[in-house]
């Protein structure tokens, strides 16, 4: 560590130091909410962390201060005194949050990713702390037509409100710092805006602080190289993912940040991988929404983020398989497909338990997984089917075992639906395994 670097580190916690207490005395002055004097801190840090790479010249420096940082605030929720003094400005809100503990890791994560370039690393900050802050007010002020988020509740409006301001921190950078063409930038604000948009309208607690930052530079890196035309098709596609979730959200058991959380997944199976590898988890919601409305079921259920979890645990292994060159296109494919039909199976075994006119079959159950979330994926393989059967056989006999004994495993999981989602997803992943026994 040089000097200069010190005396950086310096400046950067000089400055927090003086901006929480100035941030609390003019909330008590003025009377204003907590939530507007939370979302002021960060906005703060946010416009401290904008100015790294003008400071530090490699990542060591801002991981330091990042460990720092992160301390300091630990310090101010755990110790009473702090947490009643400098801290209310961050802890007068009700809601359990750890978005200021995280808030600090991210930033130096993106700096590191980043290279420290102040265009790829600034979008990313400003979506943290610009659009997540004028979203949070927004919403608290405006918002009307709530979804549910974890344990609390988000707002449309307040969600609107963020779409915009963070188009406006994507586009101005890239138009303006020449490093794309006004068209690239609009599509890259266009897809990365409104998938910021659904991250953050599922995240809860504060782990948006997390979420939004890597989830944007990553995001970034991938789009910046890509052409117009290649980026309109990847706007295409978020359009149909979220339009199909959300026409189907009237007959969906799925809260709404579930419902952001399903389209995110197809999306990022699209994009990561191929836009075919998004249709058996899409033929899954789809067959999701038939059930649910011919049974009514709507009332009945109340399935969690916890769920699109469970199949993003058995979808993603196979996605990013593929995306990093580790797999072939074919078996990363029946991968995602055998999957879907562990999950589809189990889900109908599960229905069909809970549903009073209606009894669990599990032979029926794994056929209609087979065929229903089985084929829209492995279509595609036509060619090698003579390599596809064995290993369809092995995946649709392992689903027949798990639907009768999901009953079993459902009564011992019983008020836990997040440890039972969580075997359910790595369930479907192990039962997807003879996919890597077919080679193309």
């Amino acid at each position: 560590m040089t000097p200069r670097e010190w005396l950086s580190i310096l400046g950067v916690l000089a400055g927090l130091l003086v901006g929480l207490p100035a941030i609390k005395a003019c909330a008590f002055r003025f009377g204003s909410s907590p939530e507007f004097a939370r979302k002021a801190v960060h906005v703060l840090m946010g416009l401290i962390c904008i100015s790294f790479p003008w400071v530090f010249e490699r990542p060591q420096p801002v991981w330091l201060l990042a460990a720092v940082a992160t301390f300091s605030l630990l310090a101010v929720r755990t110790v009473p005194l702090l947490r009643s003094g400098v801290g209310s400005a961050l802890h007068g809100i009700k809601r359990p949050s750890y978005g200021e503990v995280l808030f600090a890791p991210a930033v130096a994560a993106v700096f590191h990713l980043s290279g420290g370039d102040p265009i790829p690393y600034g979008i990313p900050i400003g979506i943290l702390t610009l659009a997540d802050a004028a979203g949070a007010l927004a919403g608290t002020r405006w918002g009307k037509r709530h979804y549910g988020c974890g344990e609390g509740f988000k707002s449309i409006e307040g969600s609107a409100v963020f779409l915009f301001t963070a188009f406006l921190c994507v586009f101005v950078p890239l138009a303006l710092g020449g490093t794309t063409g006004l068209a690239t930038a609009l599509w890259i604000a266009a897809i990365l805006s409104t998938l910021a948009m659904i991250a953050e309208g599922f995240s809860d607690r504060g782990f948006d602080n997390l979420v939004l930052p890597l989830g944007s530079v990553l995001v970034l890196e991938r789009l910046l190289p890509l052409a117009d035309a290649a980026l309109a098709g990847r706007f295409a596609v978020l359009v149909l993912v979220l339009a199909l979730v959300l026409t189907g959200a009237r007959w969906s058991t799925l809260s709404g940040a579930a419902l952001l959380g399903s389209a995110l997944l197809g999306y990022g199976c699209a994009i990561i991988a191929d836009w075919r590898y998004a249709l058996p988890p899409c033929a899954v919601f789809i067959c999701h929404v038939v059930i649910t409305r011919k049974h009514r079921l709507t009332k009945a259920f109340d399935h969690r983020l916890d769920a699109v979890l469970s199949h993003a645990i058995a979808c993603l292994p196979w996605v990013i398989g593929y995306g990093l060159g580790g797999l072939s296109f074919g078996t990363g494919l029946a991968g995602i497909s055998f999957a879907m039909v562990v999950q589809l199976a189990l889900l109908d075994v599960a229905t069909r338990d809970a549903v009073p006119h209606l009894a669990p079959k599990a032979l029926r159950s794994t056929l209609k997984g087979g065929l229903i979330a089985g084929v829209p994926g492995l279509v595609w393989l036509a060619a090698d089917i003579s390599k596809l059967l064995l290993p369809f056989a092995a995946t649709l006999i392992f689903t027949l075992v798990l639907a009768n004994l999901i009953k079993g495993i459902s009564r011992k999981c019983e008020g836990h639906a997040t440890c039972l989602w969580t075997i359910q997803g790595l369930l479907a992943l192990i039962g997807s395994s003879p996919a890597l026994l077919y080679q193309p």
